[in-house]
């Protein structure tokens, strides 16, 4: 749906009070190089949300420093999610065989809730799609109940709870991505 400024909608209902509210839809576009400090900003935003349990080594995956963008834009497609011109939200892809690696899923800390995460998720699963995938996967830690409860709505399920299992996906693939803890979710189109 068309607001008055012609700008496209989703209709959502409020967690809290269960008004209707409205979502701007985002335009999703391949980051550039010099965007990956807004990728890293939006990261860092939330990265006190995993500080109380996530093992030390693997908190520079979330609070990331300057380098962070120059090593995961080589070797992931980066798009960024915008509302009305400002970015809200990132996430990251990797083909892997008949799949797709969803590395990196975030929304600035501030705009969660809003629809965006589904929304970011939804341009990943058309794309996995016109690409002829199988499927996407992602991996997420359970405490992290505010992502997996959204990976879970949307449709992944979780297909790996151990390390092991985690990294026998794909014979170690996830090895270099894998954070303690963490479990495997697949959502398949």
């Amino acid at each position: 749906m068309r607001n008055s400024l012609g700008i496209i909608e989703d209709r959502q209902r409020d967690v809290v009070g269960n008004k209707s509210t409205t979502t701007p839809q985002l335009d999703i576009q391949p980051a550039e190089r010099h965007e990956m400090v807004i990728a890293a900003n939006i990261l860092r935003s939330s990265a006190d949300w995993y500080r109380p349990f996530l093992d030390e080594k693997d908190m520079a995956q979330h609070d990331v420093d300057e380098t962070w963008g120059e090593t995961e834009f080589t070797r992931r497609q980066f798009f960024i999610g915008r509302a009305e011109g400002a970015p809200v939200g990132i996430v990251s892809t990797q083909s892997v065989g008949d799949m797709v690696y969803v590395g990196y899923i975030y929304v600035y800390d501030h705009q969660t809730g809003r629809g965006f995460g589904p929304q970011l998720l939804r341009h990943v699963r058309d794309l996995t799609r016109r690409d002829g995938k199988r499927g996407m996967v992602l991996i997420a830690h359970p405490n992290a109940t505010w992502a997996t409860s959204a990976y879970v709505r949307f449709g992944f399920e979780r297909i790996a709870t151990t390390r092991e299992q985690v990294l026998e996906w794909r014979a170690g693939w996830l090895k270099p991505f894998y954070e303690e803890g963490f479990e495997l979710y697949q959502y398949l189109v």
